[in-house]
């Protein structure tokens, strides 16, 4: 048999009346090459007392002593939960009874004829235990895993997650109490501290708890100082072996034998540290420091996503604060744009309301008053021709001349005041009123105008008719009065579902809409296009002329 290789005594609990049978199986575990510590019990309540004394290792009980036995002593661990080898020896036993031993829990049974078979039962069983230990490890680990990304998937923050956490691992690890410490500029702060659901909070445990949330530790400072500055897990099996600072002493007088501390890590950045603290001296487990760190490592990797994910979201509300301050500051502007320009419409609008009356008002003037005047000047003057001619008198013919310039000039107001007083446009139509308008030019002014119409021109509006009719009115004006045109062509067509009319002349050219020497006139011209719809261009036609036109979309389109 190979000999087990052993670093501790093997702890074994011996049922025996007889001292020497037990000394017996004593020497047998040691011939069998075990260090063993053995401790014989006969009664109920001296099994009892060694269970709850110390953990232990082995259980061998002799299926049958007076008052006592091997299945009481099966039945007193098994109500405790303690998953121990448990190996019957015995002097005298069936083989039924010993399968009925096997069914009520026994893990072996040898008899005590036949002790060389002890060693190798007792290798097996242990080794089958610590299978058994290693597989509810990993049940247990594989429990907490879960449990811990079930809460960081549930939890909005660390702060509403850590309690679960924490206590979540005190327990699955069998641990007494916890800590979890976030860094914060260059120390170390609480977060949340917990014991283990079945631990018995006394006083000092609970001063120990209550310091802990109030307490903030250096980087050279106890163990969870240690594992934060040195970025690995800290494992101290006897606390009172190692060095000693003022949390370690705290935390061995609320009971503390072992402590260890797992540092949260992703990649460089350590962002706190999960600190533990056992009642029993524990030896390094490097299948849980594996463990802790995986899970060091989600909860850093979540800390840092949720403040990655705060950051967004404080930067998103910082956004959206100045979006709405922005989008309160441009409404306001547009407010006061639409104001501005409601206002600008309603100064030109009052302004060609002037201007219409004003031109009215000039029209009457010219012929109530002017016209009055021409008149009676042409009488007095047509007196005198006649006086002169019955006197014979060479002033006759002067006197004729004069009287035929003022009958001209009184025909010549009386138009002017017709154009500026009026406007005859029968039944809304704008051909025949453009026509009249190029006769008119062109008689008035001794200029060539004409007029052409190309497409069915439909009935428009009589508001659409009036504005198209003084827009050309206007540009005919100013191509005689600023232009000096000598000829003038005014053309209206019908193309592409708008009306377009187009006033050229040789003249002078106009400045563009754009211009700043822009006239009033030309700026009324391209008010009256906006309020029937329509848009106005002005453009140059080379060193002289210029081309005015005007389209207005067709109702409908």
């Amino acid at each position: 048999m190979k000999v087990p290789e052993t670093k501790a005594p093997l702890r074994v609990i011996i049922v025996e009346d007889s001292e020497n049978d037990a000394v017996l199986l004593e020497l047998e575990l040691q011939r069998a090459g075990y260090d063993t510590q053995c401790l014989r019990v006969e009664t109920s309540a001296a099994m009892n007392a060694a269970l709850d004394s110390a953990p232990w290792d082995l259980i061998i009980a002799d299926y049958l002593i007076p008052n006592f036995g091997g299945l009481q002593a099966l039945a007193l661990v098994k109500q405790k939960g303690l998953d121990l080898p448990f190996v019957i020896v015995s002097g005298h036993i069936t083989e039924d009874t010993a399968v009925a031993a096997m069914k009520a829990g026994a893990h072996d049974y040898v008899m005590k004829d036949k002790l060389a078979r002890l060693g190798p039962a007792v290798q097996r069983e242990l080794r089958e235990a610590a299978m058994r230990r290693q597989r509810r490890r990993s049940e247990e680990t594989l429990k907490v895993e879960h449990g811990i990304t079930r809460i960081l998937a549930l939890a909005p923050t660390l702060e509403e997650a850590a309690p679960g956490i924490l206590q979540l691992l005190v327990d699955g690890l069998k641990m007494s109490f916890g800590a979890l410490w976030l860094a914060e500029g260059a120390a170390l702060r609480a977060l949340v501290a917990t014991v283990a659901g079945a631990e018995r909070v006394e006083p000092e445990l609970q001063s120990f708890l209550l310091q802990t949330r109030r307490l903030t530790l250096s980087p050279a400072t106890s163990l969870a100082g240690q594992a934060w500055k040195e970025r690995k897990p800290v494992w101290v099996p006897d606390l009172g072996s190692s060095g000693k600072d003022e949390r370690v002493s705290s935390a061995m007088e609320s009971g503390a034998s072992s402590g260890m501390t797992f540092p949260m890590q992703s990649g460089s950045d350590c962002i706190g540290v999960l600190e533990f603290y056992a009642r029993e001296n524990r030896p390094e487990e490097p299948e849980l420091v594996n463990m802790m760190t995986a899970i060091g490592s989600e909860l850093a990797q979540f800390i840092k996503r949720r403040r990655a994910e705060e950051a967004l979201r404080r930067a998103h509300d910082e956004l959206e604060m100045r979006v709405q301050q922005r989008t309160a500051e441009l409404k306001a502007a547009n407010t006061r744009l639409e104001d501005a320009i409601r206002e600008r419409k309603r100064l030109e609008q009052e302004l060609l309301e002037i201007t219409e009356k004003e031109r009215r008002r000039i029209g009457l003037d010219l012929h109530d008053d002017l016209g009055q005047k021409l008149s009676g000047i042409a009488l007095m003057t047509k007196g005198l021709e006649n006086r002169l001619a019955k006197l014979k008198a060479s002033e006759a013919q002067e006197a004729a001349r004069i009287h035929a310039l003022v009958e001209q000039a009184m025909s010549h107001t009386s138009d002017l005041a017709h154009d500026l007083a009026t406007l005859d446009v029968k039944q809304g139509d704008l051909k025949a009123a453009l026509s009249q308008l190029a006769a008119h030019a062109k008689e008035l002014f001794e200029i060539s105008c004409r007029f052409k119409a190309e497409g069915a021109i439909p009935a428009l509006e009589h508001s659409v008719v009036s504005q198209l009719y003084k827009i050309a009115q206007e540009a005919v004006t100013n191509a005689i009065k600023h232009g000096k045109t000598k000829h003038v062509s005014i053309n209206l067509a019908n193309g592409s579902n708008r009306i377009v009319l187009t006033v050229q002349n040789d003249g002078l050219p106009f400045p563009d809409l754009q211009s700043r020497s822009t006239g009033m006139g030309l700026r009324i011209m391209n008010y009256r296009a906006s309020l029937i719809g329509g848009s106005l261009d002005i453009k140059g036609t080379g060193a002289n002329g210029t081309r005015v036109i005007c389209s207005v979309p067709l109702p409908g389109h």
